[in-house]
């Protein structure tokens, strides 16, 4: 009976929490492809675009990261573990995840650029680009989903549809499964936009798929080659 009663809390605590915990697990991966990048912030290239823009993130990371890991850190304990109104908690998760996608648009840019990088360096960007791409598909399965349920809560109607779900809004996991499908597919398993927003975000999130995967076929091809 005991034994219930544990499983129904921790099942509790985790549909309550699915979204500090995914939080958590997208910094990690974001905190890896970071400290790769830091490796290679002493080098000095051609590029001096590339040049000033590692040292423009590595001077964000130092000046800017301890305050707003410090801000994330905090945010997720009283997400965990105090009791707020669901209004405040859902504002302080939307601005820790706005955070975050700020942060990987960040990384996202130099990746780019890291591509001017010496050959010494192939094999360090290929990792980058490995860590960086799970963290990709989680905020856009999150992104999904978060605007999927704000215009049914403000009475809109659903902007995403799928064929496994109609007109209800399916559990959030649904949202995650296509953005990972867009790894082998272009058509996000038959989930479509019905509205521009919609329509703008699976183009703006096809376009940053078919770019990492591009980069990370350019630097297989340059492993093997060498």
């Amino acid at each position: 009976m005991k034994a219930d009663l544990d499983t129904i809390a921790l099942r509790r605590f985790f549909g309550r929490n699915w979204e500090v915990l995914l939080l958590i697990l997208v910094l990690a991966l974001q905190g890896l492809s970071a400290n790769l990048l830091l490796l290679t912030s002493g080098d000095s290239t051609p590029y001096w675009l590339l040049n000033y823009s590692i040292a423009f993130l590595v001077y964000i990371r130092q000046a800017v990261g301890p305050v707003a890991l410090s801000f994330l850190a905090g945010s997720t304990l009283i997400c965990l573990f105090f009791p707020l109104k669901q209004r405040w908690r859902r504002l302080l998760v939307d601005t820790m995840f706005a955070l975050v996608g700020l942060r990987l648009l960040s990384l996202f840019g130099v990746l780019n650029l890291m591509i001017f990088l010496p050959p010494s360096n192939r094999t360090l960007l290929f990792s980058q680009l490995l860590i960086f791409l799970p963290s990709l598909l989680l905020v856009w399965g999150w992104v999904y989903w978060r605007f999927d349920t704000y215009s049914v809560a403000v009475g809109r109607g659903r902007i995403f549809s799928s064929s496994t779900s109609g007109e209800k809004i399916p559990p959030p996991h649904d949202y995650f499964i296509a953005s990972f499908t867009s790894l082998l597919t272009k058509t996000l398993d038959n989930f479509d936009g019905t509205t521009r927003v919609a329509r703008m975000l699976i183009y703006i999130h096809g376009i940053m798929m078919w770019d990492i995967m591009a980069l990370a076929l350019s630097r297989a091809i340059a492993l093997a080659s060498v």
